[in-house]
């Protein structure tokens, strides 16, 4: 019969009549098959048909027994469930019976998981050890895998497994020097995360569940739950539970204590041996699970806000021997809380953001000192918040403003800049030190930047064309206290002169280069953009910029690279891409693909393309150059626009309003 989830209800206790019944029933058979028998053959008489009710009455004993299991196996998964009295109850319950228990109608899938539950937690897990029991454990392991295609049954498993054996399981797995052991634990555990997520049917593995989130004692079997949980995906509010019953609330009303388990399954699962690094495991990947953890953990005689829970993490890792474990753990646990991964940077729920906030300004108190292991996962929760980071960068409006969810008083908004709060320049100078430095996560987030900074200009550009709004200028400007923040930020952490040398390595690595044809690919627009905007805002703001960066680039291209000029054409670009109002350019400047203007890089291309004959690739892009600026000339409006954000974007402000406040 297929499975189902309708009601299905067995009576033990009348099933137990049926079956001593039965068992009556066959005996009088027996009985009155061998008396009949023997006075037959006295005469002469064939027996034929007593044999055959000899057979019916050896299927009727047969029958009792598989009743007796089965009664056995309904009242092993009946345990705990309420009796059916009243008027809905049975005979049985009238008599003092226990009544009807109800179970999904899969009775022999049951059947199986108790057959599996009696080999591992009979046998196997208790009877055997080393090569062999690793061995007899894995045979067996694909039937444990396909449980979790049936929650029932797998929670009827669960149910029978002897709870000293399932305490013990990825310990004694471990133990068994397995090559397997991650394979197999992660078997049992899919198949308890599909009956934690299956309806409440099964009434005895509410106690399994009830059980997986309470305290225990002893560090080991709390860190053998926490490691079959942490691969079984199991529902938000176990997890939570699970997590802080185990560990997180001791740990916030105590935290100077011995954490580690001491388990021989932290190398063997490639998980941490610290019990408060573990418990964020289980968290992990539920941003649910990890704000409620957050919210309540420690419970009503913990007075911690969730700020002050969350830097209790990080000075414990600064502390401790298995620090990394545990700012690891703990920055995937804020990429989770924040909704990083999985929410839309400008678009974040009030819960992630609220979460998010807290976090940013803990973290920014470390700073450069923040626990590595945690690092690249700020850089995440930085990508995902680039809104936030950017516009705490500005001094336009609320110079003055703390960092909080309310709109700061006299703050005037951007249209395609999308914070779900506002942070101060100070926490957000203060937060970009936590992953400075680290260069593929300083990286990714450039490149973020660079996405926003194009994709929010393209917008003003349009909206300018529409109307008499200044929002480009206004945006370039808020990149422009940005990038200023940004260098102030990478100066006081790797000094000036490496900040200065990594900027001008990239440029020229990667864009300047292309004067030469060195670099046979050209970056996406946007990025590009960004990489020179950076310059030409350093080169304001730094006094060693200037020589160091000409000095480097004209080294590789021989030739000088004119910063300002570079930015006005960027400017220009994304001017007429928005369609603000101009004459039709040149037809050597306009894109035969894209029937825009041509970007700088390839008016670049173009000119060593047409470089044949003895001329000179120089000469040629000054003469498309020059076409570029008369056209610019010949338009007064762009050209002041054009003017003025470039402008906005080299303001060294930010630094300086900086400096007074740290």
């Amino acid at each position: 019969m297929a499975p189902t989830a309708e009601f299905c209800g067995i009576d033990p206790d009348q099933m137990g009549q049926l079956a001593t019944s039965l068992r009556g029933a066959a005996d009088r058979l027996t009985a009155f098959s061998r008396e009949f028998e023997g006075k037959l053959r006295q005469n002469g008489v064939e027996t034929p048909a007593l044999r055959e009710i000899t057979d019916i009455a050896d299927w009727g004993g047969r029958q009792v027994s598989m009743l007796h299991g089965r009664i056995d196996l309904i009242n092993a998964l009946g345990d705990g469930a309420p009796e059916l009295g009243g008027a809905g109850g049975t005979a049985s319950t009238a008599a003092g019976g226990r009544g009807l228990i109800r179970l999904p109608d899969e009775l022999k899938d049951y059947d199986l998981a108790q057959g599996l539950a009696r080999m591992y937690g009979e046998d196997i897990l208790v009877n055997f050890h080393s090569d062999l029991q690793a061995k007899l454990i894995h045979e067996h392991i694909d039937d444990v895998a396909k449980l979790a295609e049936n929650p029932q049954a797998a929670a009827a498993f669960f149910a029978l497994l002897s709870p000293k054996v399932r305490d013990a399981l990825p310990s004694v797995i471990a133990a068994t020097g397995s090559k397997t052991a991650k394979q197999d634990l992660a078997a049992f555990s899919k198949a308890l995360g599909a009956a934690l997520n299956a309806p409440a049917l099964i009434p005895a593995f509410a106690k399994v569940r009830d059980d997986l989130v309470k305290p225990v004692d002893g560090n080991i079997v709390a860190w053998n739950r926490l490691a079959l949980l942490k691969g079984a995906n199991a529902p938000s509010s176990i997890r939570s539970a699970a997590a802080r019953a185990l560990v997180l609330d001791e740990f916030a009303k105590r935290p100077a204590q011995e954490w580690r388990a001491g388990s021989l399954g932290g190398k063997k699962y490639d998980l941490p041996d610290d019990l408060v690094a573990m418990g964020l495991e289980v968290l992990n990947g539920d941003g649910v699970a990890v704000r409620d953890a957050f919210s309540k953990m420690g419970g009503a005689d913990v007075k911690l806000s969730q700020a002050d829970k969350m830097k209790l993490f990080l000075d414990y890792a600064k502390g401790v021997g298995t620090g990394d474990e545990v700012a690891d753990a703990f920055g995937r646990a804020m990429e989770a809380g924040t909704e990083a991964r999985t929410e839309k940077a400008g678009q974040h729920s009030p819960e992630a953001a609220t979460f998010a906030l807290d976090l940013i300004k803990v973290a920014g108190s470390f700073g450069a000192d923040l626990p590595w292991p945690a690092k690249d996962s700020m850089g995440v929760v930085a990508n995902s918040y680039v809104h936030e980071l950017v516009s705490g960068g500005r001094f336009d409006r609320a110079a003055d403003r703390s960092s909080g969810m309310q709109v700061p008083q006299h703050w005037e908004a951007f249209p395609g800049v999308t914070p779900a709060f506002y942070l101060s320049p100070g926490d957000t100078y203060q937060f970009m030190k936590t992953f400075v430095g680290e260069d593929k996560v300083a990286d990714a987030f450039d490149s973020t930047v660079a996405k926003f900074r194009h994709d929010a200009l393209l917008g003003a550009a349009r909206l300018d064309a529409q109307g008499n709004s200044d929002y480009f200028r206004d945006i370039s400007l808020m990149f422009g206290d940005f990038g200023s923040v940004a260098f102030k930020t990478a100066k006081d952490v790797l000094g000036e002169e490496d900040a200065i040398a990594d900027l001008t390595r990239d440029i020229t690595k990667n864009t300047v280069g292309l004067m030469l044809g060195g670099v046979s690919f050209v970056q996406p627009v946007a990025e590009v953009g960004w990489e020179f905007a950076q310059a030409y805002i350093v080169s304001t703001a730094s006094d060693m910029w200037a020589d160091s960066f000409e000095t480097q680039v004209q080294a590789a291209t021989e030739t000088r690279a004119d910063l300002a000029k570079r930015i006005k054409y960027e400017m220009a670009y994304l001017l007429h891409s928005g369609g603000y109002p101009a004459s039709e350019p040149p037809n050597e400047l306009l894109s035969a693909t894209t029937g825009t203007l041509k970007t700088y890089d390839e008016l670049v291309a173009e000119a060593r393309r047409e470089a044949t004959g003895g001329k000179k690739w120089e000469q040629l892009l000054q003469g498309k150059l020059d076409a570029y600026e008369n056209w610019m000339d010949d338009n007064a409006n762009l050209d002041k626009k054009v003017e003025h954000s470039s402008r906005f974007q080299t303001s060294d402000l930010a630094e300086n309003l900086l400096k007074t406040r740290n």
